[in-house]
């Protein structure tokens, strides 16, 4: 999907007021249809960049002040101001009905330098439909409790897996945004950095950092959705003819969207993004049945948009 609206019209559109009101995307109570055959494999072979630093020094300490191996029970990230914080961001947008609403994203390294990595249904409310798309998508890295220091950045041009854009299969809830430039600050991955990527290698891995904004969880009532929280654990694959991957951890909505990381380094602040926060079982409230937060397997969907994308 192409941005046809220009960078000062949507900047008009994101008001205080519309930011104040927008509203993490909902998930549905009964999820879209899963793939009920095996999995399709993987056809492409694994692709990989590492991280870069941004092209300034910042004087902040990389890290944050709670443990950093937080667990299950998402911890809040205080290293605002510093990798990864500053790769990290919301993602705002107009929904199809008019509603203002947001998401979590990442930086991703990319040849346009201008790329976020986030979940489909952050950009698409999925099912097809050329109406179903988002609009007006802002991202706001590093947003902290209302600050935004390194401004909002305007969107140019977004595409997802034609799997969540056809039928709304969580398998395929993979999405990518590519964004303008700044006059002030160049390029945004030149500005504030980004993460690496390791997609189509599978669905097991240790030690992950899993980050977002969200605005509830399971068994939680302290998040807000004002500021940056993370879990740390282990991922496996969510079945034999699953590929999605497994997580505990208890953000929820808000969080859609944030980078899963393997191999976060605190003393370069950049890891290689394996997944991304999508969805949970939910009962017929809306209300998570358990910890188990899921990604759609990072395979070839995810290699598709990214070159896509990062093209663009």
């Amino acid at each position: 999907m192409v941005n046809k609206a220009g960078s000062e019209r949507i900047l008009s559109y994101w008001t205080e007021e519309r930011i104040r009101a927008a509203t993490p995307e909902p998930i549905p109570s009964s999820p879209p249809l899963i793939q009920k055959g095996e999995p399709p494999k993987n056809v492409l072979p694994g692709q990989k960049a590492e991280g870069s630093l941004p092209a300034r020094r910042l004087d902040r300490p990389i890290g944050p002040s709670a443990d950093v191996n937080a667990g299950a029970r998402a911890e809040r990230w205080y290293g605002q101001g510093s990798m990864p914080a500053i790769t990290i961001g919301k993602i705002y947008y107009r929904r199809n009905d008019g509603s203002p609403g947001y998401c979590s994203g990442s930086v991703i390294t990319a040849a346009n330098r201008n790329t976020v990595w986030t979940a489909g249904h952050c950009i698409h409310a999925g099912g097809g439909g050329d109406a179903n798309w988002f609009s007006d998508f802002i991202f706001v890295p590093d947003a902290d409790n209302g600050l935004e220091p390194h401004g909002r950045w305007t969107w140019r041009y977004a595409a997802t897996a034609n799997g969540w854009w056809e039928d709304g299969d969580w398998s395929y809830d993979v999405a990518a945004i590519a964004f303008d430039p700044q006059s002030q600050h160049g390029n945004l991955q030149d500005w504030v950095g980004s993460q690496g990527y390791r997609f189509g290698y599978g669905q097991d891995f240790t030690d992950i950092h899993a980050f977002g904004y969200p605005q509830d969880g399971y068994q939680r009532t302290d998040f807000t959705g004002d500021d940056l929280w993370y879990c740390f654990g282990d991922v496996s694959r969510a079945g034999l003819l699953d590929d999605r991957m497994d997580m505990d951890c208890d953000m929820f909505h808000g969080s859609s969207g944030g980078p899963w990381l393997q191999e976060l380094q605190l003393d370069r602040g950049w890891g290689y993004i394996v997944g991304a926060n999508s969805h949970r079982t939910v009962d017929n409230n809306g209300n998570p049945t358990d910890i188990v937060y899921k990604s759609p397997n990072h395979g070839d969907a995810a290699i598709n948009v990214y070159n896509d994308v990062s093209a663009n």
